[in-house]
């Protein structure tokens, strides 16, 4: 007898069983560590993950009913050490030459993330700030209103090639890689903290050369001085 009720069966639908199978492969994918959600939707192309926290009510319990015992995840900020998060600070901002904003962070190939520095300090003003009592120079940081969002505001602007002005992200992307090191002498902020580092055109504007990467260097600011303007 045919079934008229306005419902109609899933013929798509995943069992338990099919769901712990999938976070058991996902697990093994991942080395026995602990993984998001997100990640495990990244390796699982049959199962999606909200499937799996909407059935299990969270994703621990989920994990849980793998019966795998998973060993703790680098991603679980919980367990960064602050003196991690701090070396990790001092090493962007050498190289940098000064404190780090979020669009500068997020390019310069970081081991933490922005979030996690703001969540660990509840803003991430106040965790430049704590690095800095770290490093014995306990100052308070003055910012510029939307400092962060004026420098994204003017990457996005300046695009093109035949304008001067060197986008941010493409000028970190020169940095980062060149070692942020001077092409010419090899000197480094991270040795000589007296060290500025400039992004410079090989072929000068002036005659027609293009803010590319190709057609641009890192030069301290020794040598990008001794060598005369474009």
């Amino acid at each position: 007898m045919a079934d008229y009720s306005i419902h109609r069966p899933r013929i798509n639908r995943v069992t338990q069983d099919q769901m712990i199978a999938e976070l058991k492969n996902a697990a093994q994918h991942f080395g026995y560590k602990k993984f998001s959600r997100h990640d495990f939707d990244k390796v699982s192309a049959t199962v999606k993950g909200t499937a799996i926290l909407s059935f299990f009510g969270s994703w621990d319990n989920a994990l849980k009913a793998t019966g795998i015992e998973l060993s703790p995840n680098v991603k679980d900020r919980s367990i960064i050490k602050t003196e991690e998060l701090f070396i990790e600070m001092d090493r962007i901002w050498t190289a940098l030459g000064h404190r780090p904003s979020k669009s500068e962070w997020d390019v310069s190939e970081p081991k933490f993330s922005y979030t996690t520095y703001k969540t660990r300090f509840r803003g991430w003003v106040n965790a430049c700030e704590e690095f800095l009592k770290w490093k014995g120079l306990d100052k308070k940081i003055a910012l510029e209103p939307n400092t962060d969002k004026n420098i994204r505001a003017t990457s996005k602007k300046i695009s093109k090639q035949e304008i001067r002005d060197i986008p941010l992200k493409l000028r970190l992307k020169v940095l980062s890689r060149d070692n942020y090191k001077c092409a010419l002498c090899g000197q480094s902020p991270s040795h000589d903290p007296s060290i500025k580092l400039h992004v410079d055109h090989i072929h000068p504007y002036s005659k027609g050369g293009k803010t590319a990467e190709d057609n641009l260097r890192t030069l301290c600011n020794l040598c990008n001085w001794g060598k005369g303007a474009d």
